[in-house]
């Protein structure tokens, strides 16, 4: 299984990159999760918009999802013939999030795209045993634990402490995990409590589930990274990643 990061700015894209969006292939097999702003186009540089088989998103907040429709269209435009439709695992909401009132995309994003509400479960995409579970955030969101060959990776989302990351992330070949609150510095507003994590909270979670390795990303533009890793560190011994784009690793 590869991982690669697409984007992992957190709420925002950065001057170095877009937002949430990571490509996880085995055997020929291309799923995505999320497909936030900015994100199609590092996409771009790995596989042709026909090449992906699926898409999972962890919640419709537009920094995880919002290039979906820029995905559908760009099958349509560029002529990538598929003999099925990219599924799409999502929240319920998201077909009609991803038509946006905008007439033009009736034309092609259900014509491009299959949607299937996720749900707490497993399903069964190509290679990979995908598991979801809801987590902690403002709004319905899911954390994915991505399996194949033995190998695990098992990603956020965005979320809160709780049981269900922990449950989820449990021996994990690699914990890719948001990192949000972390390295803020002072006077920076940060979001209700309770809905992301900083690094050391991340951290925890990875050490306490046995994770073999932590990516730390959603990272906001203006985080101070050094001190995100820093504070990684104090709670976690073992390997620890900075996500950044382009970003390419064996799970």
């Amino acid at each position: 299984m590869i991982l690669t990061v697409l984007g992992c700015s957190g709420s925002v894209p950065g001057p170095d990159g877009p937002c949430s969006g990571y490509l996880v292939e085995a055997d020929g097999y291309r799923l995505v999760l999320d497909l936030g702003t900015g994100a199609l186009g590092t996409l771009l540089r790995h596989c042709g918009p026909g090449d992906v088989d699926a898409v999972v998103l962890s919640h419709l907040h537009g920094d995880h999802w919002a290039d979906l429709p820029a995905l559908a269209y760009a099958q349509d435009r560029s002529g990538a013939l598929r003999s099925e439709r990219t599924e799409v695992i999502a929240p319920a909401g998201a077909l009609a999030a991803a038509l946006g009132g905008d007439d033009s995309r009736r034309g092609y994003v259900p014509a491009r795209l299959r949607f299937r509400d996720a749900a707490n479960g497993r399903i069964r995409l190509g290679p990979f045993t995908v598991t979801l579970a809801r987590v902690r955030h403002q709004v319905t969101a899911f954390g994915i634990r991505v399996e194949a060959a033995g190998r695990t990776l098992v990603y956020s989302g965005d979320t809160g402490p709780c049981h269900a990351i922990l449950g989820l992330a449990a021996d994990a070949d690699v914990l890719l995990c948001e990192a949000a609150l972390a390295g803020a510095g002072p006077g920076v507003p940060v979001p209700p409590s309770g809905t992301h994590l900083d690094a050391a909270q991340a951290a925890e979670i990875a050490a306490s589930a046995g994770a073999g390795a932590l990516v730390l990303t959603h990272l906001r533009p203006w985080a101070d990274r050094a001190a995100a890793l820093a504070e990684a560190r104090a709670e976690y011994g073992g390997p620890i990643v900075l996500a950044s784009p382009g970003l390419r690793m064996a799970v």
